[in-house]
């Protein structure tokens, strides 16, 4: 795709319309679709990025522009840390419904309690 600024913008809006595919999976708790979702989010990201890169050098964008880009930024780094606290919370859910195995690294193995101190 050429270095313009209506290629830049269809990348743009590309990236926005997978912000919010994310966005409704997230709120939808739908796990099996999540990873798809992020998988384009992040090819839809980087080729993004790899234009803008490009037309950067070639040409100055407008406040709109730049804000629109600004927002994309913000909504990624709440995605990101939304993600994270999620993965978190499941974690915790889990270990409360399965009790975690040792680690062997502390424990001898076929005892039920730590190494002992030496």
């Amino acid at each position: 795709m050429p270095d313009t600024r209506e290629s830049v913008e269809l990348l743009l809006s590309d990236v926005e319309q997978q912000l919010d595919q994310v966005d409704a999976a997230l709120l939808d708790s739908d796990p099996s679709r999540m990873s798809e979702l992020c998988a384009d989010m992040r090819r839809a990201a980087v080729a993004f990025a790899g234009a803008l890169q490009a037309a950067l050098s070639a040409e100055a964008f407008d406040t709109g522009f730049r804000s629109r880009i600004e927002t994309v930024a913000r909504r990624l780094a709440l995605q990101r840390e939304g993600l994270a606290r999620r993965s978190a919370s499941v974690d915790r859910v889990l270990a409360s419904l399965v009790r975690p195995a040792p680690s062997p690294t502390y424990a001898i193995p076929g005892a039920r309690g730590m190494a002992p101190a030496h």
